[in-house]
């Protein structure tokens, strides 16, 4: 079930609804009252006692008084001992006007229940304010009482002569007067400003004391007649170092006589609240509905909420103080109540006033909580700052106005709907000050401040913990939370990114890669240009610099240079390139810069001198978090790979691939690339036939089907290394899947230990011209023995180069003679010829278009290569050009490039324009 909002059960004043209320209303100065000038709710008795709600302290004292004046029986010496605030003047000026205006109120059913049907006799009532008195040129307080009891005359010299009258005197005043009331207030304040002028007018020290001495016997020991007097209880900050002095003298002189009575005690504070800021707080039955609905919710909770609010009284305690919620008003009258400017029930009420102004009719909340007020609100904003100093004005901007807010955009979802960061960071705010030494809150707390039957309870922690993550006043220390005026480790964070400078970042970024373990399969380049990054048969991957990002027109001329059709390339699919997202870089960068920062602090011992320990605990926490993070955002930044396709480039997202326990983020690229881009550890013998011959071709070399896999664009399958075609090579030849040539031998069906000497020079034959040279080679054995036919031989020889036919086996074949070895296969020798010497070695040089350089390695180089070969390759280049050759190309590119290949330069000529 849904609790309603609070504004639509109680119903504020008029003057909140309308915003008309403003100091006055909850500021009453009884000097005001006496002098007609205060407003008609405090002047006219009867609105005052309609608006007042007569606590246990103020009905105890109003019976006594009661008593007194009529009986003569109770307390006639009483002392208000208060907190600033603490509902003493609102006290005096119930007596006030119930002794002087005791017809007129007498009818009020609080005040029949007190009264008792008591006959009150006419009493004069006199009042002196400590604050209100001129010491140098207005009366004593002896003189202002005299003269308000109409007796002045019998105490006129002592009061100009500023000299404390003796017993008598006062006797005779009281006895002249009858029954009477005297009210003193703010007596310690007159009697700091009568100390100064004694001192300087060299008047007896000390006679406002003697007089206060003098009247309290002389009241304790009169009939019908009380006196009650004001005293600070504690806070004497605006008061000096003799001010504190003549409290304590003020508390011994009254103390002999005195009983001390507490206006506002306990919960009551609760329905003063109420019964000044509401006109009609509504159902009862809807607050003890509310009341239980919270009290559900704490017992489910259990442990995640202070005990004490899983008890009976707290219910009660939320009935009693609904549409408040009780932690609201405690926190307000206990913390800030201590603040000695700030007056408990005057700054809670007014405070109050303007919150429920603000918040009314905008929310559905069924109670109002510490955490719903609005601090972005000028006039509360001003009321709390004046207590707390001028820097939290800026730190309410930044932390709670602005980061907090920033995460409920930024999380949405619940943080967004219901303020969650912004609300938590406001009940902080709250707990954070006090006049004394009870600052911050616990999570158990922070719940209480917040949580209602809507609000998921488990998002506070993972909110708490952005608060502390974001903001730069949010301290955390010995699990209490709070506000201080003073960078947290965030802030000093920040302060320290502010010095990193992106060739840090760049880096960084570059250890970090090569710190990342290594695949076994691909080389890893880190970010080189085009023209470094070797041409050969091993895969490389290149991790190309956060200069070039997926979709830029600098990262597109890239990819073009690399695998275009005008590309010196040769090996072109070996290449694979890991691409930076443009736009999670950003976050990348991010996560390194705070790595930096953190490492900075770490190192900086001076400033680490300055952190508290739970910071430096924070700080190793925030390292750890930061290197976790750092890497992760590196493979989600670096998740493009690019490839050599078939007249394109392929690009494939890599954020889709699995996550592999144990493996890096190299790895995971590897084993994703390999399953992407079809690089196989194991090919099938018709396969390598298929893709590695044409139609039109019988046999061919091991090393340029190998090479083709590597050079023709997009081609599928790759092969992981040599020995994968070698392996596929045997197989076949053991299945009859193929043939194969190699040091003069076919090989066909054959299981020879000689297969495992292939290398890549071998020939692979298609399996039918295998299979018919294999059976012509043994028919003819069969025929003529030993014999040996040179034609055959170069015929054969034709064959292995791909030019023979079928026909022209079968011709040269019955000419051959056969010798059969010891494992079945057939060798032929021409028997005419003698045998073909080999070369040992060769040297050329040649004359190359340029345009057909690209197939040197495949036509030139890759034939040396095949075997134990030692190929030295000298390159003589003679390059002219109509505008000139730059010397700084010459130097800085050309033969920089050539030291880096760690070629030796044999001559160097130039001849300049």
């Amino acid at each position: 079930m849904t609790l309603p909002a609070w504004w639509n059960i109680a119903t504020p004043t008029k003057e909140i609804c309308d915003g008309t209320f403003n100091e006055s209303s909850f500021a009453v100065d009884i000097a005001e009252v006496v002098k007609g000038t205060a407003p008609q709710e405090y002047l006219d008795p009867r609105l005052f006692f309609a608006k007042t709600y007569l606590t246990s302290g103020l009905q105890k004292l109003i019976c006594n008084v009661l008593s007194c004046i009529t009986n003569s029986i109770g307390d006639k010496v009483i002392q208000l001992q208060t907190p600033f605030g603490g509902g003493k003047t609102h006290s005096l000026l119930a007596i006030y006007h119930l002794v002087k205006s005791f017809h007129e109120v007498n009818h009020l059913p609080q005040i029949q229940s007190l009264a008792n049907n008591l006959s009150i006799p006419h009493t004069k009532v006199a009042v002196f304010l400590g604050t209100e008195a001129d010491v140098i040129n207005g009366k004593t307080p002896w003189g202002e009482i005299a003269e308000q009891l109409g007796c002045y005359h019998l105490i006129k010299d002592h009061d100009q002569k500023r000299i404390a009258p003796g017993k008598e005197i006062l006797r005779e005043i009281i006895k002249q007067s009858g029954s009477v009331l005297i009210l003193i207030d703010e007596l310690l304040a007159y009697i700091t400003k009568a100390n100064e002028l004694e001192k300087q007018e060299k008047i007896a020290q000390g006679q406002t004391l003697v007089f206060l001495q003098e009247i309290t016997e002389v009241i304790a020991a009169s009939s019908n007649s009380v006196l009650i007097l004001t005293l600070p209880k504690s806070d004497l900050e605006k008061f000096d170092e003799a001010a504190t002095r003549a409290l304590s003298q003020l508390e011994k002189v009254s103390g002999r006589v005195e009983s001390i009575y507490v206006p506002v005690d306990g919960i009551e504070i609760y329905e003063v609240v109420r019964k000044r800021l509401f006109d009609n707080i509504g159902d009862i039955n809807q607050h003890k509905q509310t009341a239980e609905t919270y009290f559900r919710l704490y017992q489910q909770l259990g442990n995640d909420v202070p005990s004490e609010v899983k008890e009976l009284s707290y219910r009660t305690k939320i009935e009693q103080a609904y549409p408040f919620h009780p932690e609201l008003i405690d926190i307000l009258y206990e913390r800030w109540g201590s603040f000695p400017k700030f007056q408990r029930t005057r700054g809670v009420l007014r405070l109050l006033a303007e919150v429920i102004k603000d918040i009314y009719k905008k929310g559905a909340d069924p109670l109002i909580q510490s955490s719903q007020i609005n601090l972005a609100n000028p006039i509360l904003k001003r009321e709390l700052i004046k207590h707390i100093g001028d820097p939290f004005d800026s730190i309410i901007t930044s932390d709670i106005m602005g980061k907090s807010q920033q995460i409920d955009r930024d999380m949405g979802s619940e943080y967004e709907k219901y303020n969650i960061a912004s609300k938590l960071a406001t009940g902080v705010f709250f707990y954070s000050f006090s006049g004394s030494d009870r600052r911050g809150v616990n999570l158990s707390w922070l719940r209480i401040a917040l949580l209602n039957d809507n609000i998921p309870a488990m998002i506070i922690g993972d909110a708490i913990a952005k608060l502390a993550d974001n903001l730069w006043y949010f301290h955390e220390e010995k699990r209490l939370y709070s506000f201080k005026n003073e960078p947290n480790l965030n802030r000093v964070i920040v302060d320290k990114e502010q010095l990193i400078d992106d060739e840090q970042i760049t880096d960084k970024l570059r250890e970090l890669i090569k710190a990342q373990p290594k695949g076994k399969f691909f080389e890893t380049h880190i970010w080189k240009e085009s023209k470094d990054i070797p041409d050969h048969t091993k895969f490389k991957l290149v991790i190309l610099h956060p200069n070039y990002k997926k979709g830029d027109q600098e990262t597109e001329q890239f990819t073009q240079e690399l695998f275009s059709n005008t590309s010196f390339r040769v090996y072109k699919n070996t290449v694979f390139l890991v691409i930076a997202d443009a736009n999670s870089y950003v976050t990348l960068e991010t996560s390194l810069k705070r790595y930096l920062a953190l490492t900075a602090i770490t190192e900086d011992q001076d400033l680490k001198k300055n952190l508290s320990l739970s910071s430096k605990a924070d700080l190793q926490d925030k390292l750890t978090k930061a290197e976790e993070k750092m890497i992760d955002n590196l493979r989600i930044t670096y998740r493009h790979l690019a490839w050599c396709g078939q007249n394109t480039i392929d690009y494939n997202d890599f954020s889709t691939a699995t996550k592999v326990e144990g493996n890096s983020w190299l790895e995971r690229v590897e084993n994703h690339l390999k399953h992407q881009r079809s690089i196989n550890a194991k090919i099938a013998a018709n396969v390598l036939l298929n893709k590695g011959l044409s139609v039109n071709e019988t046999e061919k070399s091991l090393q340029d089907i190998y090479n083709n896999f590597l050079r023709t664009p997009g081609h599928k399958p790759l092969l992981e290394n040599e020995s994968v075609i070698l392996e596929a090579v045997k197989t076949g030849v053991k299945e009859g899947k193929l043939g194969i040539r190699f040091n003069g031998q076919l090989y066909y069906q054959d299981d020879d230990d000689n297969l495992n000497e292939i290398t890549l020079a071998a020939i692979v034959v298609r399996p039918e011209i295998a299979q018919a040279e294999k059976a012509q080679l043994q028919t003819k054995s069969d025929d003529h023995g030993n014999s040996h036919s040179s034609e055959t031989t170069e015929n054969i020889s034709q064959t292995s180069s791909g030019n023979a036919t079928n026909s022209t086996i079968e011709n040269s074949l019955v000419n051959s003679d056969k010798v059969q070895t010891a494992t079945g296969t057939y060798h032929v020798n021409s028997t005419n010829e003698p045998k073909t010497t080999k070369v040992k070695k060769v040297k050329f040089k040649a004359d190359i278009p340029w345009a057909k350089l690209s197939h040197i390695i495949r036509g030139v180089i890759t034939p040396l290569q095949a075997g134990e070969s030692n190929i030295k390759i000298t390159i003589e280049i003679e390059a002219e050009s109509i505008q000139g050759y730059d010397h700084h190309i010459l130097d800085n590119t050309v033969k920089e490039t050539l030291r880096q290949l760690d070629s030796k330069i044999l001559n160097w000529e130039e001849d300049e324009k």
